[in-house]
């Protein structure tokens, strides 16, 4: 019988020996599953060119691939800087239309978005039945007092001759002169009154004034309006304005006259408009000052309260150093641009297939065009590097390192994101056959 303390141990024993067993057993188990989805989710061909770069690497030292770029090239020219100001548009000519006669609704042929032409389109007309019977009467009331005035200038005649022999008194003659002049007065009363509403007449038709959108309808068919009362309200079309706050700075260089660029944001509309006036009153609060912007609505696409960006200029022209927008990289604590240097004994300038050497180059921006940016190096060992014609970087370069190899893309196709990427990262999709990678 063994005893029972090596009873004990021998247990213990087997207990360690179960639990190595199981976790070799799972370690197993876990190596497969790891092959089987390593096998099923990396493709065959990635994992042998990676075992044949890795193999070369480690036995012939071979480069690394470059990475590929988009360009654009360092220029010199005279600029205007420009400062980019959002503004909105609004109409050139804004009229509530409202009614010169009292009268009920007949017609109101218009609605809200109806195009109107100035002096010809109907936008309502006015019952004219009382305004005519009030023509009618004061007409036959100016027959009566010419009846009357006709038999009071014969009675004159003859009290002018009485008088002559004394027959009537001067008072009596005064009295009938009086009374005919009074006659010709009411005649002269009646006569303006009946034009007044002749006038009134002229007017029951109410026409646009002109061209433009009606935008708003206050009014409907069978309404009886008094004087003054609202029917519709109308936006001119043909011509319009971008009105756009302006800071104080500003405006010493800009003149009523001046020709500016504005972007119609939501419709990707580049246009070029003329400053047509610049309000001498300004916000006090923000030391800026409204500026109007005189544009062609395009054919009725640009409409009141859309957004705008203005461009207005800073300064005089000047000649600067110019690199496209996208070539710089903003970080908040500098800018950098990427220079290309060409590889020694790499090809030809003729050559697609060079590769280049990227540089970051740290730079200060002076100001901007709406393309460029006008830039200056930080550092002056860096200002051989940036010259007119050197190649910089416009895509790609969030990636880049320094002292990378790069070749550059001929192909300008779309860039298109990549799922775990950047938006210009390396991947191309649809590249026509022969562009290379």
């Amino acid at each position: 019988m063994l005893d029972p303390s090596k009873r004990g141990e021998s247990q213990s024993q087997k207990i360690v020996v179960l639990v190595l067993s199981l976790s070799f057993t799972t370690f197993l188990l876990g190596g497969v599953v790891g092959a089987w989805a390593f096998g099923k989710f990396i493709p065959h061909g990635t994992t042998a060119e990676g075992g044949k770069d890795a193999a070369g690497g480690r036995g012939k030292g071979a480069a690394p691939k470059p990475q590929l770029v988009r360009v654009g090239l360092i220029e010199k020219k005279p600029i205007v800087p420009v400062r980019n100001l959002v503004g909105d548009l609004i109409a050139v000519q804004n009229s509530k239309i409202a009614t010169e006669v009292a009268g009920k609704i007949l017609e109101m042929p218009v609605d809200e978005g109806a195009k109107v032409v100035g002096g010809k389109t109907l936008l309502a007309r006015i019952d004219g039945t009382w305004t005519a019977l009030e023509a009618d009467k004061i007409t036959a009331q100016i027959a009566e007092k010419k009846a009357s005035l006709a038999f009071e200038k014969s009675d004159y005649k003859r009290y002018v001759d009485l008088l002559e022999r004394n027959a009537v008194s001067e008072s009596q003659t005064t009295q009938k002169r009086a009374l005919m002049e009074e006659l010709e007065a009411s005649v002269q009363h009646l006569q303006v009154q009946l034009k007044e509403v002749q006038e009134r007449q002229s007017r029951l038709d109410i026409l646009a004034p002109f061209d433009g959108t009606v935008v708003a309808k206050t009014a409907e068919v069978g309404e009886y309006i008094p004087v003054g009362s609202q029917i519709a309200e109308i936006v001119s079309t043909g011509r319009i304005y971008a009105r756009v706050m302006v800071p104080e700075d500003n405006l010493r260089i800009l003149q009523v006259g001046d020709v500016i660029d504005v972007v119609v944001d939501s419709l990707k509309i580049e246009t070029q408009g003329k400053v047509s006036s610049i309000n001498a009153q300004g916000s006090v609060g923000s030391r800026t000052f409204p500026v109007r912007v005189e544009l062609d609505d395009q054919g009725g696409k640009l409409l009141p309260g859309m957004g705008v960006s203005v461009f207005v200029p800073l300064t005089l022209e000047s000649t600067e150093i110019l690199v496209p927008r996208d070539a710089v990289l903003m970080q908040p604590d500098e800018s950098t641009i990427w220079v290309l240097t060409q590889q020694p004994g790499k090809g030809t300038s003729e050559s697609p297939e060079i590769n280049y050497i990227a540089q970051p180059v740290p730079v200060r921006i002076l100001s901007h065009t709406r393309d460029s940016y006008a830039i200056a190096c930080v550092r002056e060992v860096d200002q051989p590097l940036v010259v007119p014609g050197v190649q910089v970087v416009t895509e790609g370069l969030e990636r880049l390192v320094p002292g990378v190899l790069v070749r550059v893309d001929t192909d300008h196709s779309q860039l298109q994101p990549v799922p775990g990427t950047y938006r210009t990262g390396q991947q191309i999709v649809n590249r026509p056959e022969g562009s290379g990678d």
